[in-house]
């Protein structure tokens, strides 16, 4: 199935409505909508609230990244929020910044390395190699 069929879901999206943290019961019931749909794509950096979803889910796709690619994505989204040249479903803080650096910090590959239905990608290259096929 070609991605452009599924839809995509950014758990961001479900927590944060503006300023608001949405509660508990309003993430897990938009959760489960989710779930009802046939073929979806759930995106995050596995939050320990979201580590359930993990027996749900066909496939894990885990993007374990070099550390430095991560620390510079993080300070270059947060710079590009801070300027709005991309858009953000939170507040972009030095509070929200600082949390990004240890969610990063926090890694989650023992977590993951324990799953079976994994994939995972290491850096650019086997990123585009992915996409590619999963197109076809």
């Amino acid at each position: 199935m070609k991605k452009n069929s599924m839809r995509v879901f950014h758990l961001d999206n479900i927590v944060h409505e503006g300023e608001r943290n949405r509660t508990d019961k309003e993430v897990f019931e938009s959760i489960e909508c989710i779930f009802k749909n046939e073929c979806f794509i759930i995106e995050d950096t596995l939050r320990e609230r979201f580590i359930p979803l993990l027996d749900k889910v066909d496939k894990i796709i885990y993007l374990d990244l070099p550390k430095n690619l991560l620390k510079y994505r993080i300070i270059k989204r947060y710079v590009k929020q801070k300027l709005r040249l991309e858009k953000s479903t939170y507040r972009p803080s030095l509070q929200m910044l600082k949390q990004m650096f240890i969610w990063q910090k926090n890694g989650r590959s023992e977590l993951i390395n324990a799953q079976k239905n994994k994939i995972v990608l290491h850096n650019k290259r086997e990123i585009r190699q992915f996409i590619k096929n999963f197109q076809k």
